[in-house]
């Protein structure tokens, strides 16, 4: 019982998290979190000792779903670039977290096993949907999986506005770049980011 109430507290304080960092950003404080999650501050640093923890604990969550999209769309869309609109989709829906702006992590901060682990289990698997897509002739050669991620990003940008009109927005700028990662698409300028710099900005450190 112990067990199934910790998880409920942890899974609350992470949507929780995830929402106050989405509409607020770096400025985001711990006590909008706990207050948005229905628990005292001191319960959250209790479980999370530090913002960057709890940071971290986000996008361990946000990995976690990608992997499951990818997955499930690979395994359920038979046409590769069904797959990998869905998968994208999906990833942007209203409520997943996905792309979400988060505070940036002091350079001093050290990643846990968990953390780099799925990170890299996140690159295997958009790769392999960017793979498929490719030598099915749907997407364009130019594309790399660094891109898909990064546009994650780029198309959930913190708005001061709803998550219900957001998740809109975002399915709406989708939509658009989708036709744009089309294999008779215009020739992309400078390169897609290579594995290190990837790798750099997912980490989000501060200079």
């Amino acid at each position: 019982m112990a067990t199934a109430t910790t998880a409920r507290h942890d899974d609350a304080v992470i949507r929780a998290a995830r929402e106050v960092f989405a509409e607020h950003g770096m400025a985001a404080p711990m006590a909008e979190v706990a207050k948005r999650a229905g628990v005292g501050v001191a319960s959250i640093y209790r479980r999370y000792p530090s913002k960057a923890e709890l940071v971290e604990q986000v996008r361990i969550a946000a990995f976690r779903l990608v992997i499951d999209e990818a997955e499930a769309a690979r395994a359920e869309e038979s046409d590769p670039w069904r797959a990998l609109s869905r998968f994208m989709h999906r990833c942007l829906r209203e409520g997943s977290g996905i792309g979400t702006v988060l505070p940036q992590l002091e350079k001093r901060h050290t990643f846990s096993v968990e953390f780099r682990d799925l990170q890299q289990r996140v690159a295997e698997v958009i790769e392999a949907l960017v793979d498929d897509a490719q030598l099915a002739g749907e997407l364009r050669a130019d594309v790399d999986w660094t891109d898909v991620l990064l546009l994650f990003k780029h198309l959930n940008p913190s708005l001061p506005t709803t998550e219900a009109r957001r998740a809109e927005l975002r399915a709406r700028y989708l939509g658009l770049v989708l036709e744009g990662l089309r294999t008779d698409g215009a020739a992309l300028r400078g390169p897609a980011p290579d594995t290190a710099e990837w790798r750099a900005l997912c980490d989000n450190r501060a200079d």
